[in-house]
């Protein structure tokens, strides 16, 4: 691993940790302002502009960066690519922006409060002005990192000096707004100075045709974003805008811990493609076995632990109004671990190689799922969403790992497992003692978290566990020092 490489992933760490977060310190204060239905209402309407988003997107995020890591070394190749690209997508974009229009004229749910929609609209354009994938493909983390938290310290900090009271829902819509994507419009100007237009030749500007190529990518977002995305949809108009605030609760909780897992796992996906690029393959069904074990010794304990915390960082985060949230909590709680290992099955292995396809199928499976279950429990949407969520991704997952089993180098049912199920056993013990304390939630949560750390630690240590004493052996000398020495 190369110094810049190391940079880039500690920048990388930085903003994907900072942006997961950043919640925990605006979320609070928020659900007491906004209540539920505040809080609901905003998210109802975000919910559809991030499927609008992702339509106008079309694939070309992913798709943008490796193309442009591809001719970064070809300045005038660069600059083409960029343009055509950023043509593209604004094309889709003004397309879009139709779209939003046409359901603020026509959606009663919407037009009733059309200029909250339109305000959390904005990040469709910002998301295609500002060109992550550009410094992305350039690997510019430290530009991204540095901007992306000055404007998140900004916003956080007007939140709590303007956002006063439930009628300050279109300022605190406009920093949800700026606090994601309002940096891309430094990046755009940053951009147009990069750009050299001596390297633009009008005649040879061809933007459609990167459609073909980003078409897959697309359809594998689109699907995937449905049950996460549709659900709140889905109770938005079946049921109320409180439902979607308590369902939008249990969610943010999950995501905040998920989102740690996920910053430390993707850095997976590019060496997977490396090695399976120079045909290593004895390595690569290691490093995927070694993934295998690492994600479920983790989100095993975090999942547990979240089904037993959820009432008391449900009320701790949004408060005693919002305890309808603290079922849909634990009901996804288990989704830690599966999506943990739907991410090894297909974005570490089965992407990597080109088996896109699998990933797709298995993805449309869990749509239905969900749908269906959606279908079924309308009369009990808030559990249900919650529910079908949760099975959408139970299919997705097994249905990945049946479908490209000869591609996946992993047995599922590893004797060296055991050792998690025991400590798991023995911190849920301890963590269900600890729930007879009569402490206040910000206490019990500290008392869990660090209680049941370490009795998981305890037993895996007793257990001579070689992940878990490699894992150690590597902070005690050093971690980078280690996978530079071993080139990963």
């Amino acid at each position: 691993m190369s110094v810049s490489i190391k940079s880039n992933y500690i920048f990388n760490l930085i903003n994907t940790v900072t942006l997961t977060l950043s919640p925990l310190i605006t979320f609070p204060y928020a659900t007491r302002i906004m209540q539920a239905d505040g809080i609901g209402i905003v998210n109802f309407y975000n919910s559809i502009v991030v499927y609008i988003t992702i339509i106008v997107g079309l694939g070309i995020p992913l798709y943008a960066v490796r193309q442009i890591a591809r001719v970064r070394n070809n300045k005038k190749e660069l600059d083409q690519t960029t343009v055509e690209i950023f043509f593209l997508h604004s094309i889709l974009t003004v397309i879009g922006y139709l779209v939003v229009f046409i359901l603020c004229l026509t959606v009663p749910k919407i037009y009733s409060n059309t200029y909250l929609f339109l305000l959390l609209s904005l990040s469709i354009a910002f998301t295609t002005i500002g060109c992550e994938w550009y410094y992305q493909g350039m690997e510019d983390y430290k530009f991204i990192t540095i901007r992306a938290i000055i404007i998140r310290i900004l916003c956080v900090l007007m939140l709590f000096l303007f956002v006063r009271s439930k009628e300050d829902v279109l300022l605190y819509g406009t920093f949800i707004v700026l606090g994601t994507v309002g940096n891309n419009i430094f990046n755009f100007i940053r951009l147009t100075k990069l750009i050299d237009v001596k390297n633009i030749q009008i005649k040879r500007l061809n933007p459609f045709k990167h459609l073909k190529s980003v078409s897959k990518v697309f359809m594998l977002t689109v699907i995937s974003t449905m049950y996460i995305s549709l659900n709140s949809i889905f109770l938005g108009f079946t049921n109320s805008d409180s439902a979607v605030g308590y369902y939008t609760t249990g969610l943010k909780i999950f995501s905040i811990i998920f989102g740690i897992i996920g910053a430390l796992t993707a850095v997976m996906l590019p060496r997977f493609s490396n090695l399976f690029a120079e045909k290593k393959d004895e390595e690569f069904k290691f490093l995927a076995r070694q993934s295998y074990r690492f994600v479920i010794s983790i989100t095993l304990p975090l999942t547990v632990g979240l089904i037993i915390a959820s009432p008391y960082a449900v009320v701790l985060l949004s408060g005693k109004s919002f305890e309808p949230a603290v079922l849909v909590s634990q009901i996804i709680a288990p989704l830690l671990l599966i999506i943990g290992l739907s991410n090894v099955f297909g974005m570490q292995i089965l992407y990597p190689i080109g088996r896109i396809d699998i990933i797709i199928k298995a993805a449309i499976f869990a749509s239905i799922v969900d749908i269906v279950i959606l279908i079924l429990t309308i009369k009990h949407s808030l559990l249900g969403a919650a529910l079908g969520y949760l099975c959408a991704e139970i299919v997705a997952t097994v249905s990945m790992y049946i479908l490209g089993k000869k591609y996946i180098p992993i047995k599922v049912f590893d004797k060296s497992l055991i050792n998690y199920v025991v400590a798991v056993v023995f911190m849920t013990a301890v963590l269900l003692i600890i729930r007879l304390l009569n402490v206040s939630n910000l206490i019990m949560i500290l008392i869990m978290s660090s209680t049941g750390a370490l009795s998981y630690s305890i037993i895996l240590i007793l257990l001579k566990d070689s992940l878990y004493i490699d894992f150690i052996k590597k902070i005690k000398h050093g971690i980078f020092k280690k996978l530079d020495y071993n080139g990963h």
